[in-house]
């Protein structure tokens, strides 16, 4: 999720065409569950407004929807008002179109950096740069749509980040198509070269991503000795932490020993197991392993978001 200018501006003739039609329709028709669509011949302008990106993907679509913020079930009233309008891809719409819209962040709302994407796992993550009164929200709405890591958002990342990678695009014309993803190339673009590590042996790998692993157990394990009633809301979560370093012979390794897999270009992912605990504890046990790793084998490894 990306700002957006808020407001944008009301068009011609929607007031007349749209809004005061739809209050007539609705007066007519007060036992109807769905309301007539006056509003898809504005879809244009509402994209335009939108710069053709959806409004929860935050990437250039080619075709999307009115999203209607408060839906349709929740208030019959709003369904004809310019301003409960957001431009958003087909598929994630019918995906949102029953959740509350309490339980979800309003893209007018969202500012710079309140969302990044990660490399190379491609998924979306709230930053620290939330301010509290909306962190909440900001989860909830990753937990409520299917925006964080489903596959067919995941499939379009790559394929923007790839036609950047293979030249096809400059960066400032990805900072125009899909903002995130230009954002985590500055980002990755923006941290120290790693220091040069002698290569480890297949033996040392193996001994490592073995640590790491048993890491992640007696990590968890402590946090919630330490923190139990911070547990109450434990589930099993299946942990992994990523290879964040292009090129290096450790990552080949990784994925010639078949403990880690390859996720395209130079990257791998490496599975941790899973733990019985709370979201929060998962996630710093991840951590913890993927700093561990970094110092025995040289790459930068990052934690990945705890999946159930």
């Amino acid at each position: 999720m990306i700002p957006t200018p808020n407001p944008i501006d009301e068009p011609d003739f929607f007031h007349e065409k749209c809004r005061e039609k739809g209050r007539e329709w609705l007066s007519q028709n007060p036992d109807k569950e769905r309301p007539r669509d006056l509003w898809t011949a504005f879809k244009p302008l509402l994209a335009e407004g939108f710069a053709n990106r959806c409004a929860f993907g935050a990437m250039w679509i080619p075709d999307g929807t009115v999203d209607h913020f408060v839906s349709c079930h929740e208030d019959m009233t709003l369904a004809y008002e310019w301003s409960n309008y957001r431009y958003m891809a087909g598929w994630l719409n019918s995906s949102k179109s029953k959740t509350p819209a309490a339980d979800l962040l309003d893209p007018f709302h969202v500012r710079d950096g309140w969302f990044e994407v990660l490399l190379p796992s491609l998924q979306l993550a709230v930053t620290d740069v939330v301010p509290a009164a909306f962190r909440e929200i900001a989860k909830k709405t990753l937990a409520s749509l299917p925006i964080r890591d489903d596959e067919r958002l995941l499939k379009s990342r790559r394929e923007w980040l790839k036609m950047y990678e293979d030249e096809e695009l400059t960066l400032e014309g990805l900072r125009r198509k899909a903002p995130l993803i230009a954002a985590a190339i500055d980002k990755r673009a923006a941290l120290p070269n790693p220091a040069e590590f002698p290569a480890p042996s297949r033996r040392q790998v193996r001994a490592a991503y073995e640590h790491a692993c048993a890491t992640v157990q007696q990590k968890a394990q402590e946090l919630i000795r330490g923190n139990g009633n911070s547990n109450v809301n434990a589930r099993r979560w299946k942990l992994s932490v990523w290879a964040e370093i292009d090129d290096f012979q450790v990552v080949a390794t990784l994925i010639a020993m078949e403990i880690a897999t390859s996720t395209g270009a130079h990257f791998c992912e490496l599975s941790l197991g899973t733990v019985e605990t709370s979201e929060n504890f998962a996630l710093r046990a991840a951590t913890y392993a993927a700093e561990i790793l970094t110092e025995t084998l040289g790459p930068i490894f990052s934690a990945n978001e705890p999946r159930e």
